[in-house]
């Protein structure tokens, strides 16, 4: 054959020496071992000085080239070492795309590990579609993954916390006390908030302490650069905080504070149906009716819609408990509007007396809690606001986690989770070779 079918084949060190077709259609490619490949032992790299020993076939699997992938035929020889030193008697004539023992070749189980990181495709999907098994292409995607992964953590100046649930925790059987453990489902994720660090570590569990081991394992120097945390108004991580990093800044989350006075709303819409109706609430009373309203901005209302919403609220409640929740909720939404307008010291200071000042007047339980919640959680929300700093990337990040666990069906190791969430997660740290040329239009 011509150099140009070895060349068309792409695999180094294999020479193409016949292409035919089988009778299901199938093309064949036979292929030989290339001169500098020829006679070298695969331990020490020496070339044998006896005559060959014999002959060996084999079939390695390959990528897709054309319409197809082409089933290779490689007729190699067996030859004796003669460096006396090396440990390897005998061997078989092997190459870089195709290693002793191997059964599929390097750039095969690239791809593979590419098909199911880069292009969150199931193990099983992708091991099928190359004729393999699960254990040969998993494989692959850990030695990928674990080359890219295990290497030290970016310097950090934000650092975002949030957790993730691994389904339902239960109890399970410790392998060295015999003890049942309640296990955890929960998981931890580190992440660079304001880098290109992307999804830093997964650490089984919720509490103080799976942080705090974490952040102690790293240099004092690393830890130092953090300049502020983000978390989500959870004593846990804000305990973490204060112990491992105690020189850091907390922030807290401005969409969280939002869901608290939301929270808030409908927990005084549901209290207010109890009491007048003795039942929850249906289509026909006018504050479920008004639910969706209750919850969106005042700013996203119609006149016509917000006159609506008041006139249904004086029906349903007279007292005017629901109307002041909604009322306390926008004040709340009006002080983290600040940001929008610069973070100015002098307007939170006024949004937040208007806050307090309305919720002070009122008798209303809830909003009494919720005054107390923000007052905890004060300090951190001003330097959210001045900052323009959130724990967004963290939350973007939890969905990307749950969608890498939908992919695969569920994870029995937690190990496998995090090595595909945290390459799922890290895509910016890195630069991802194109699948495919992208072709403009005429």
């Amino acid at each position: 054959m011509s150099n140009g079918s070895s060349l068309l084949l792409g695999l180094k060190g294999m020479v193409v020496t016949g292409v035919s077709l089988d009778e299901d259609g199938t093309r064949v490619v036979t292929v030989g071992t290339a001169a500098e490949w020829v006679s070298r032992c695969t331990k020490c790299q020496d070339r044998s000085s006896k005559p060959a020993l014999g002959w060996v076939t084999t079939r390695p699997r390959d990528i897709t080239i054309g319409p197809d992938r082409p089933q290779l035929v490689w007729h190699k020889r067996k030859w004796l070492c003669t460096n006396t030193a090396c440990e390897k008697k005998t061997f078989t004539e092997a190459t870089e795309e195709v290693p002793p023992r191997a059964r599929i070749t390097t750039r095969a189980k690239t791809e593979m590990a590419r098909a199911v990181l880069d292009d969150l495709r199931p193990v099983t999907a992708v091991a099928t579609a190359y004729g393999c098994s699960w254990n040969t292409c998993h494989d692959a995607v850990a030695v990928t993954a674990d080359e890219v992964l295990d290497t030290a953590p970016p310097v950090v100046r934000v650092l975002g916390m949030d957790e993730t649930r691994r389904g339902k925790a239960k109890y399970e059987t410790c392998p060295d006390t015999g003890k049942r453990v309640w296990i955890d489902r929960f998981d931890t994720g580190l992440v660079n908030i304001t880098g290109s660090g992307g999804l830093l570590v997964q650490v089984n569990g919720r509490t103080a302490k799976a942080v705090t081991d974490w952040l102690a394992q790293r240099d004092l120097a690393w830890r130092a650069q953090i300049t502020h945390v983000a978390i989500d108004m959870s004593n846990v991580y804000a305990k973490a905080t204060r112990e491992a990093l105690p020189h850091a800044r907390l922030i807290v989350d401005r969409f969280h504070l939002v869901k608290r006075g939301n929270q808030m709303v409908e927990s005084v819409r549901r209290r207010i149906t109890w009491q007048t109706r003795g039942r929850r609430g249906r289509k026909a009373n006018p504050e479920w009716i008004n639910r969706r309203r209750l919850l969106r901005g005042a700013e996203r209302l119609t006149d016509d819609q917000r006159a609506c919403l008041v006139a249904a609220l004086d029906v349903a409640d007279p007292a005017g408990d629901i109307f002041a929740a909604w009322i306390a909720k926008e004040l709340l939404r009006d002080v983290l509007a600040c940001t929008e307008t610069g973070g100015m010291r002098y307007n939170i200071t006024a949004a937040l007396h208007r806050f307090y000042e309305f919720c002070t007047a009122t008798t209303v339980p809830e909003i009494h809690e919720l005054a107390r919640t923000i007052e905890t959680w004060q300090a951190p929300m001003i330097l959210a606001i001045t900052t323009g700093l959130s724990n967004a990337r963290s939350e973007g990040y939890n969905r990307i986690v749950k969608h890498v666990g939908r992919i695969a069906f569920g994870f029995r190791n937690p190990a496998n989770q995090r090595r595909r969430v945290r390459w799922a997660c890290t895509r910016q740290s890195r630069q991802v070779p194109p699948r495919a040329r992208q072709l403009n239009p005429c």
